[in-house]
């Protein structure tokens, strides 16, 4: 086990409540400014932009955020090859095949965050010997979150938009790492 167990949950804990702060901010300036029917360049300039301005203020800040990450992703380093891509395709893979199945882009999202995140978790406790069951926390809830958000679709496909659902999977997302990050530092 790490020495500074406390530290590096606390520094990630803020980590995810910054990204959760983030994904607020970008889903809700996002559904604004389409709704003027701002050209979507800007609206992804705007989510870009909230989350350098958001996560600068959170290493800046919390310095030791930034070397947590850092250690973290230095021990990913050693991993072997088919640990690598196991996380990296947990991660990518719903998001790779968004463009050819673009209507459960919702579900998508939600299961990529969910995969990637227990992947990593699995992987780092293995290979690391670091237990971070924040991380686990976030991919657990953002699966959890897939059925919900069927259920929403399903019931309300006929008064709802598609564009709204993929916002409510953003506050999902947001949530579970919202729920991760307080789970970090009220844990240890």
């Amino acid at each position: 086990m790490h020495s500074n167990i406390g530290i590096e949950s606390r520094a990630f804990g803020f980590l995810f409540i910054s990204i959760a702060i983030a994904v607020l901010i970008g889903t809700i300036t996002n559904e604004l400014l389409s709704r003027y029917h701002i050209p979507i360049y800007y609206q992804l300039l705007l989510w870009v932009m909230s989350f350098t301005v958001i996560l600068s203020i959170t290493f800046l800040r919390m310095k030791n955020t930034f070397y947590s990450i850092r250690n973290r992703m230095k021990n990913s380093i050693r991993w072997p090859l088919y640990a690598k891509i196991i996380n990296g395709l947990s991660w990518a893979g719903p998001f790779l095949v968004i463009p050819v199945f673009h209507s459960f882009s919702q579900y998508l999202i939600l299961l990529g965050i969910g995969m990637g995140n227990i992947s990593t978790y699995f992987l780092i406790k293995s290979y690391s010997n670091y237990d971070n069951k924040e991380q686990f926390v976030v991919g657990i809830i953002a699966i959890f979150m897939v059925p919900p958000l069927l259920l929403i679709d399903t019931v309300l496909a006929h008064s709802i938009i598609h564009e709204h659902i993929l916002a409510l999977s953003r506050f999902f997302v947001a949530a579970s790492y919202g729920m991760g990050g307080i789970y970090a530092l009220i844990e240890r």
